[in-house]
């Protein structure tokens, strides 16, 4: 007798656990998920914060001060003035200095090491889809004008350091004058991170002659990216102008 009414009740219990359990799991890894996207909201939250605390708006003087680092820097004539150029984008815009996450991707062109260094603000609802601040240097003659565009785009960097955006909004620095192989690094870059280049902004793109290479390696008949070249600012003040227009133009792209 005891053996039959023990059946029943080990086949409830059988039952219930089938439906209890798995019910369980299904709470507990909901439960998990959202203490993990909690505990990752207050990451990037501080890191905004960190961010904010850092940015300083545009003025003369800092964007002076970047144009005559760089300046110096371009003018020599040796083969370490890439690295130079590099090494202080690289610590200028560091996290704590700007609060960025510098990506440096170095390369070797005829013995010589050029780097392409890139900074950006992630988007937060649409992050494949980029906005892109596209400086190129490297080109002949050309120091005082890419000093500038250079200066102009760090200065920029400064002051929108932790907004957020929809889209992702890069600011990249790439050696084209020295190395054309940079545009290919680029396109795979994005090709491997799925990304979509919505827009790119070209200081000093028509002057330096690199318009067409960006054109065919983008393909925007194909692609639908749009290619602006954007004048190259004559000296600082015009330079600090353009950097207050672009502020405005980049941060309603990356809505």
């Amino acid at each position: 007798m005891s053996e039959t009414t023990a059946a029943p009740a080990t086949g409830r219990f059988i039952r219930a656990a089938l439906v209890i359990f798995p019910a369980g799991t299904i709470i507990l890894g909901i439960l998990s998920f959202g203490i993990w996207w909690w505990k990752r909201e207050r990451v990037e939250q501080r890191g905004y914060q960190y961010a904010l605390a850092l940015r300083r708006d545009l003025s003369e003087s800092g964007l002076s001060r970047h144009a005559s680092i760089l300046h110096e820097a371009l003018s020599r004539a040796d083969m370490p003035r890439f690295q130079a150029v590099a090494a202080y984008l690289e610590s200028s815009m560091g996290a704590e200095n700007m609060g960025y996450h510098v990506r440096r991707e170095r390369a070797r062109v005829n013995g010589m090491e050029v780097s392409d260094v890139e900074v950006e603000l992630t988007g937060r609802q649409r992050p494949r889809e980029v906005v892109l601040l596209l400086v190129p240097y490297g080109f002949a003659a050309r120091a005082a004008e890419e000093s500038r565009a250079l200066a102009m785009m760090m200065s920029l960097a400064h002051a929108i350091t932790g907004e957020v955006r929809a889209r992702t909004l890069r600011l990249a620095v790439l050696p084209l004058g020295a190395d054309p192989g940079a545009l290919l690094r680029l396109t795979t870059a994005c090709d491997t991170r799925r990304e979509r280049l919505v827009e790119v902004l070209v200081p000093g793109g028509e002057e330096s002659g690199c318009m067409s290479a960006l054109e065919n390696a983008l393909q925007p008949a194909r692609t639908g990216v749009i290619i602006k070249s954007l004048p190259a600012p004559a000296d600082t003040g015009a330079a600090l102008a353009a950097a207050a227009a672009l502020r405005r133009e980049l941060l309603r792209s990356a809505e």
